[in-house]
């Protein structure tokens, strides 16, 4: 296919926010005196990808308003610790953008916190646009989550959906992502794991060779598509 832009998640995918995430969550629920332990922990492993409040909410089994606590202060604690890129990301993003494919993050995140974290790593500059929580109205994986990130880089850029790929790293991603019938990769840097591989989401398996390690893979997957027009290849 034809690939001009891309869609990518966030966390799990650019930052390797997902282990990091569960151990700031424990720490957290050690200090709150709430439960954390094996059930919790799959749990959370299972709804990871929701926004903060409904995911500790419902991972860990506490109210709205306990949930809202929690999440403010894994904020702060991203603030002070923001969470590592997965390694490679900074140079598959650099690559992408050299070769001028088009990038936008989707993220539930609020922007404030998505603009820091991006200002202390350093990786602003290497991508086209940003969607946030404050411009999306619907979550994963409800396939309208995607319309703005699909907007946008048709709007700036004249690349229709057609020739975008969405990346993500979680079984509500793919889901989303066939719903909206893009095509979509998944990395084994957040919770998927190759035993969802017989799965369907959206009504279909997602492809072995749609399966990547990393971010860092990426630019091989693109080298592989024959209809990709590109400067470089990847190093």
């Amino acid at each position: 296919m034809l690939v001009k832009g891309v869609v990518l998640d966030l966390d799990g995918v650019i930052l390797d926010s997902y282990r990091g995430g569960l151990r700031k969550i424990a720490l957290l629920c050690a200090s709150e005196e709430i439960p954390y332990g094996r059930q919790e922990r799959q749990k959370l492993t299972e709804i990871w990808g929701l926004p903060g409040i409904e995911l500790l909410g419902q991972g860990l089994g506490i109210g709205r308003e306990m949930a809202e606590a929690l999440n403010q202060k894994w904020i702060r604690m991203d603030y002070v610790d923001p969470p590592d890129l997965v390694p490679g990301a900074r140079s598959a993003l650099a690559w992408m953008r050299r070769n001028g494919l088009r990038t936008c993050l989707l993220t539930s995140r609020w922007r404030v916190s998505v603009d820091s974290v991006l200002r202390q790593l350093d990786i602003a500059h290497s991508l086209d646009g940003t969607c946030t929580r404050e411009d999306v109205t619907h979550h994963k994986p409800d396939p309208r989550s995607l319309r703005p990130p699909l907007e946008l880089l048709e709007d700036k850029f004249g690349i229709k959906k057609d020739e975008c790929i969405f990346v993500g790293d979680t079984p509500s991603d793919i889901e989303a992502g066939h719903n909206a019938g893009l095509r979509t990769l998944v990395v084994q840097t957040g919770p998927y794991l190759l035993k969802h591989s017989d799965k369907e989401f959206g009504g279909k398996k997602i492809e072995l060779a749609d399966v990547l390690g990393s971010l860092d893979d990426l630019p091989f997957w693109l080298e592989n598509q024959p209809e990709v027009q590109l400067i470089e290849l990847y190093r």
